[in-house]
């Protein structure tokens, strides 16, 4: 009786972590994996959906906040973080420890949603995706449930990066000046020569 009581809570204890890797929207029940050492991410399929899932913002202090639903009350959901790693390569094969800065409550007496924040190692450059800016992140509660997130780094410089290259293009816009109206006064004076031979 005890094993089919305890197999029954394992059925239904749940938590997810926001936005899931490879799931549009508000993650149900269904959505949540049990990630392991061989399957940091579960069952989910990451080359296929890395680019096309919802990422989080990194801040500039490599930090992130996200949140933590749950879909049973009590340890079996809950909403603590045992284990927090990162790939920067966003493969799914070079995960490392990452920190967390902000963990949800252990055993908590209803369904309910937390708040939670993450550090990820210093230096860590998100290398995954097409535009190469995307870390994977995995989640695994106390509960032994939990996903991956994507996370998205900005591009250095950011907006700073944006003025000057915008500040370049007119530079280089105002220095091929000269050289086109050297063309044009070159083409009249060869025009003028055709006209008079």
């Amino acid at each position: 009786m005890a094993v089919a009581r305890s197999v029954s809570l394992q059925a239904h204890a749940h938590a997810a972590i926001s936005p899931v890797l490879g799931v549009n929207g508000t993650p149900k029940r269904s959505d949540v994996q049990r990630p392991s050492d061989a399957k940091p991410c579960g069952n989910a399929n990451i080359a296929q959906t890395l680019d096309s899932s919802k990422a989080v913002q990194l801040k500039a202090d490599n930090t992130f906040s996200t949140t933590i639903q749950n879909f049973n009350a009590g340890v079996d959901g809950s909403l603590q973080v045992d284990k927090v790693l990162v790939d920067a390569t966003g493969t799914g094969k070079k995960f490392v420890a990452a920190q967390m800065v902000k963990n949800g409550q252990k055993n908590p007496p209803t369904v309910t949603s937390a708040a939670i924040s993450v550090k990820l190692p210093g230096g860590t450059t998100c290398q995954g995706g097409k535009n190469k800016d995307l870390c994977l992140v995995s989640f695994k509660t106390a509960g032994g449930f939990g996903n991956c997130v994507v996370v998205q780094q900005p591009k250095a410089g950011g907006a700073k990066a944006k003025v000057t290259a915008k500040a370049n293009a007119s530079a280089k816009g105002a220095q091929a000046s000269p050289t086109t109206e050297l063309k044009r006064a070159v083409r009249r004076a060869e025009f003028k020569n055709r006209m008079n031979a």
